[in-house]
């Protein structure tokens, strides 16, 4: 299988004789070649991060049901109900990477319409870790409150105090290091190989006399 910078210098460097460009249906199949093994990646990750939710869904439902501790039980609930919405949207991304598959029509315009959806699930997925930064922080409010050897009013000064701290101080500070962190994991899992999808369509959406 010709790689998309061998092809390239092949049409840098044409023969001596008539040049025979590429026509649509060749450009077709090398984009179909190109985009199976990135694919492929989308896929297992994809396929890893499902599997790894549902253990997790498995442990907070376990620890929701058979934890004594109030804010245990919550905690697996809380945790239960995310797990939830990321196995969601992780069939949502499967179904996506299984339909590049299917393509009707054009393939590169198929292709571009359904890397889109990933990137918006992306952001999706990303905006949804960091709105879990407060409801951390509320969690941890609860532990506090229920774990604490005297009453603790949330309307008194500690009280409004240990509120702010908990729920908006820290998931504050913890803002920039979890946003880093996400979006390397995020790029490291579908990023990367989405970059080098678009990068492909784009080196094949050029005129060929261009090259």
């Amino acid at each position: 299988m010709l790689e998309l910078d061998e092809l390239r210098r092949q049409w840098q460097q044409p023969a001596a004789d008539v040049p025979a460009p590429l026509d649509a249906a060749a450009l077709t199949r090398l984009l179909a070649q190109q985009s199976d093994g990135i694919i492929g990646k989308l896929r297992r990750s994809a396929r890893w991060e499902l599997w790894a939710n549902f253990v997790i869904l498995g442990g907070a439902l376990a620890l929701a049901g058979l934890a004594q501790v109030l804010w245990l039980r919550v905690a697996g609930g809380v945790l239960a109900a995310i797990g939830a919405v990321c196995i969601v949207y992780l069939f949502r991304k499967l179904h996506l990477l299984l339909r590049m598959d299917d393509p009707a029509g054009d393939l590169r315009a198929h292709l571009l319409r359904l890397d889109s959806g990933l990137r918006a699930l992306i952001r999706f997925y990303y905006r949804f870790t960091l709105a879990m930064l407060p409801v951390g922080g509320l969690l941890n409010l609860l532990m506090v409150v229920s774990t604490s050897k005297r009453e603790i009013g949330l309307t008194s000064g500690f009280g409004l105090a240990l509120v702010l701290g908990l729920v908006v101080v820290l998931p504050a500070l913890l803002y920039l290091p979890v946003a880093s962190l996400t979006k390397r994991y995020l790029q490291r899992l579908y990023g990367q190989h989405l970059d080098r999808l678009e990068a492909n369509l784009r080196e094949l959406a050029e005129p060929v006399g261009s090259r």
